[in-house]
């Protein structure tokens, strides 16, 4: 049904976006034609998004354990409940808000720039702020978002409150269906959406946790 598509432009976007300290990690899929992009889907993107963040986990592990003092440091597992994962379709004006590069709060909602540009210590890109924009943009063009009219994009992380995201009182919190996100809870905030491009037949995954 899915499979990983944009292999050398993934590779060439994630090593700029590594070197200059962004957090996010990123996946873009293809789905057959005649197949519904429904919220399965989305899911199963999320699924794709695991085995890419296992694997990475998986090569830091056999590298670390080169090192006799390490060679019992057990093996990562990143826990993934999709059952409790609760999917939060975004409006037209709020997957607007994503593409914007005027928002550099990273305090305000959505604001998808801000966190590509700010992570703890702050991104660091050679040319600065127009290399920044330049990438970003670029990020957002693989991922799909560009057509914004077009595009319908899930937000699985709505309700995970940090201080960065815990934006509504009157909302309860939800439990955590990752401990992947406990960096992120403590401080920095979490990300983790899923893109549907219907003209192009892609469903992206990104995700972000950290903190100082």
């Amino acid at each position: 049904m899915l499979k990983v598509v944009e292999k050398e432009n993934t590779a060439s976007l994630r090593k700029q976006m590594d070197s200059a300290g962004c957090v996010f990690k990123f996946v873009v899929l293809s789905l057959e034609s005649g197949i519904e992009a429904d919220e399965n889907m989305h899911r199963h993107a999320l699924i794709a998004l695991h085995e890419l963040l296992m694997a990475e986990a998986m090569e830091w592990h056999k590298n670390l354990i080169k090192d006799p003092k390490y060679e019992d440091y057990p093996e990562p597992l990143i826990s993934w409940d999709l059952e409790n994962a609760i999917a939060t379709p975004l409006s037209r004006d709020e997957v607007r808000r994503l593409t914007s590069t005027d928002r550099t709060d990273i305090f305000e909602r959505l604001a998808l720039y801000a966190c590509f540009v700010n992570p703890p210590y702050r991104a660091r890109f050679k040319n600065g702020k127009t290399e920044a924009q330049s990438v970003f943009l670029k990020w957002c063009e693989l991922l799909g978002l560009n057509e914004i009219d077009d595009v319908s994009v899930v937000n699985w992380v709505e309700r995970l409150n940090t201080g960065l995201h815990g934006y509504d009182d009157t909302i309860a919190s939800v439990e955590s269906w990752s401990n992947y996100f406990d960096a992120g809870l403590e401080w920095w905030g979490v990300w983790c959406l899923t893109i549907w491009n219907p003209k192009r037949r892609t469903i992206s995954a990104l995700i972000a946790s950290t903190t100082d």
